[in-house]
């Protein structure tokens, strides 16, 4: 049955790139004034907090707290938790800014706190795939990866990744889930920079349960639309379509974008796909795309892109080395380093769309 969704309007996206500007600025600043041992030891601690949102989204607090406050005492009984550990750490995540302790032992959930829960629209899944299970084990394996360039996924689970969550359903469940939270995150962003109005069909490549491309038939009721992926990952599109009411406009394909894309749109999109790939990979797909676009047709990538300024903080530094660890061969790349993979893919990059999230709009044609 069809929900009520409603898709926010993000604030431009040059207003909030001024407003991190500034922000890592300030945090620059403050780097440089305060002892250079007390700011390593600040970024050794990370992990205190990853993990500990890690373990609040497993115990489902966010959602405990929906309605309302709640003492430690009632968190203790709800988790099936020791209560004065559970204390301890909400104390902590309330001192980061996540979660408030509204007064001595009760705690509400806040904006932050309320992205962690158990819903399509909120990044609980993200988290709980960035911080627990293989993928922390993966960075125990950091050393190995650098050391030999090999991929630490493999070494964890015996198989590459989308391998491994053919044969393993309940993880590809799981990891679908949270490509599902970054799409929404995306869609969100995307929709509120670029406009389809001129578009028909769209076809979202690697497009998983298809909530990126349901986002976009939502805004926009003139669109039809396609989601082609792996069998395993397509099987549950048809239950996003109808909670979007969209199912009449869409079309479910299952296939290998390795061997064929699917024709006939003027749209191919392809989120968080081409950092998976190598750079012959993704020049083998932009060729198959290509192929078969129509001549006013255009690909729109969504991934981060690396600044070249190596002493600035970027989103896509970060995750470059998530790539590293996790993928054979994928990457995040520089403009500089798209434009090479373009003019050899045989595409024409006609302009890039700053978003209000950590990725931009490449436009090719």
């Amino acid at each position: 049955m069809e929900e009520k969704i409603k898709i926010p309007q993000y604030p431009p996206a040059k207003i909030l790139k001024a407003v991190e500007k500034l922000r890592y600025f300030l945090i620059r600043i403050s780097r440089k004034l305060a002892p250079a041992n007390v700011n390593i030891m600040e970024m050794v601690q990370g992990f205190y907090v990853s993990r500990a949102i890690g373990l609040a989204v497993k115990l489902n607090i966010s959602d405990y707290l929906h309605n309302g406050s709640k003492s430690i005492s009632e968190l203790a009984l709800l988790t099936n938790c020791h209560e004065e550990s559970l204390y301890r750490m909400m104390r902590m995540l309330a001192s980061q800014g996540i979660y408030i302790e509204k007064k001595s032992r009760v705690f509400a959930n806040n904006n932050l706190s309320r992205t962690m829960l158990d819903k399509d629209d909120t990044m609980h899944y993200m988290i709980s795939h960035q911080v627990n299970g293989f993928n922390w084990s993966m960075y125990g394996e950091l050393e190995y990866v650098i050391r030999t360039g090999e991929n630490a996924f493999k070494k964890v689970s015996g198989m590459e990744l989308f391998k491994f969550l053919e044969a393993n359903p309940e993880k590809n469940d799981e990891y679908n889930k949270a490509m599902t939270n970054s799409s929404v995150m995306l869609g969100y962003a995307i929709l509120s920079e670029y406009n389809f109005k001129n578009a028909k069909r769209v076809i979202d490549i690697g497009g998983g349960h298809g909530v990126l491309l349901s986002l976009i038939l939502k805004k926009h009721k003139h669109l039809n639309g396609i989601v082609f992926d792996l069998p395993h990952v397509v099987n549950q599109a048809n239950q996003i379509f109808i909670k979007f009411g969209i199912e009449n406009r869409t079309e479910i394909i299952s296939g290998n974008f390795f061997e064929s894309v699917p024709s006939n749109a003027d749209i191919y999109l392809l989120k968080s796909i081409i950092h998976n790939l190598t750079d012959i990979q993704a020049i083998e797909l932009l060729k198959k795309i290509k192929s078969v676009l129509p001549v006013n047709g255009k690909i729109l990538v969504f991934e981060p892109i690396i600044e070249s300024n190596n002493g600035r903080y970027s989103f896509a530094k970060l995750f470059d080395v998530q790539m590293l660890v996790g993928t054979a061969g994928g990457k995040e790349r520089t403009l500089d380093e798209y434009k090479d993979l373009f003019k050899k893919s045989e595409v024409k990059l006609k302009r890039v769309i700053p978003t209000a999230a950590p990725f931009s709009i490449i436009e090719l044609t």
